[in-house]
């Protein structure tokens, strides 16, 4: 008898790493329910497909996201939540889920770390103060302990390659790398890696019930390895942003339209990204070993190599 074909619900569905995972996803014998507040524009993305749906509405609306899990019998949801009303909208994600009593796994996109165990824990709060960081914990947290009626994964990823993107103008107008990474380096994964975690664990939730999956290099790179690499890549020096007071002296107008932030929200936004850039400086932000080895296990594979990646997108630029 053939097993029976699992239905997908996927929050961000034409982020970063939604539009990567969704055509991976439905390349399989799967059913995919795409919630988004632009239908047309997930439409324009994603070429039509008999195993697609997507749904427009808000993935705020808590009655609403009930009522498409139930019309489509929703047995596993990828939570990808990035907003500063993170915490309401996953425990009312929580919430609607077990009302709607036919998911059976979930996987949330996290960060790298240990946010659930004592010492782990202990550390995160000890050492991150950014508030879309110590959110994740609490979530984690609800995952565990909320006796919900489903298994869940988490993915842990570490600084993306991509957010190199962002400094795209400063490098070549002004050579500057204005990201400011520190001394203490932290770890980096690529976008399709994160989804192709996403879709494994998704297709095979037995195998990852329960488990926390770090996603990055085992190296850590400081903002002057990072520099240097860009240096390297276009041909010219790349000088490195020194200070995550950036983030609030000079930030970047793309993030405000991203987020659709208010004045308010935006300096809000600016401070929590402050925060969590010194905190990488200080402490760093990577994983061990033995993460690293299970990451490699859920992949099949190595992990993208970030150095490549920025001599690859350095010689698209020149």
């Amino acid at each position: 008898m053939a097993s029976p074909t699992p239905t997908i619900l996927i929050t961000a569905a034409g982020g970063n790493i939604g539009s990567v995972l969704v055509p991976k996803l439905a390349q399989e014998r799967v059913q995919l329910v795409l919630p988004t507040s632009n239908a047309a524009r997930l439409q324009g993305i994603f070429s039509p497909a008999s195993n697609v749906a997507i749904e427009e509405g808000s993935i705020k609306d808590a009655q609403w996201v009930e009522g498409i899990i139930t019309k489509h019998r929703v047995d596993t949801v990828f939570l990808c939540l990035t907003s500063l009303d993170e915490l309401i909208v996953a425990l009312n994600f929580f919430d609607l889920m077990k009302r709607a009593a036919t998911v059976k796994h979930v996987v949330y996109l996290s960060a790298c770390g240990d946010f659930v165990e004592g010492a782990g824990l202990e550390t995160l709060m000890h050492t991150q103060p950014a508030m879309h960081v110590i959110v994740k914990a609490t979530i984690e947290q609800k995952l565990k302990y909320g006796d919900y009626p489903w298994t869940f994964t988490v993915l842990g990823p570490t600084l993306f390659f991509s957010n190199d993107l962002r400094s795209k103008n400063s490098m070549l107008k002004e050579d500057l790398f204005d990201e400011p990474l520190g001394k203490a380096g932290v770890s980096r994964i690529s976008v399709p890696d994160i989804a192709l975690a996403a879709r494994n664990t998704l297709l095979d939730p037995a195998k990852w019930a329960g488990k926390k999956i770090m996603l990055g290099s085992l190296r850590r790179f400081t903002g002057a390895e990072s520099a240097a690499l860009w240096s390297k890549a276009l041909g010219r020096e790349i000088r490195m942003e020194q200070s995550p007071e950036h983030y609030e002296t000079a930030y970047p107008q793309w993030k405000r339209q991203a987020f659709g932030l208010d004045d308010l929200m935006s300096k809000t936004w600016e401070r929590d990204l402050r925060l969590m850039y010194e905190a990488f400086g200080e402490h760093g932000f990577g994983m061990t070993e033995e993460e690293f080895q299970l990451q490699v296990e859920v992949l099949g594979k190595q992990p993208d190599d970030y150095s490549q990646w920025v001599l690859e997108m350095g010689s698209q630029w020149v």
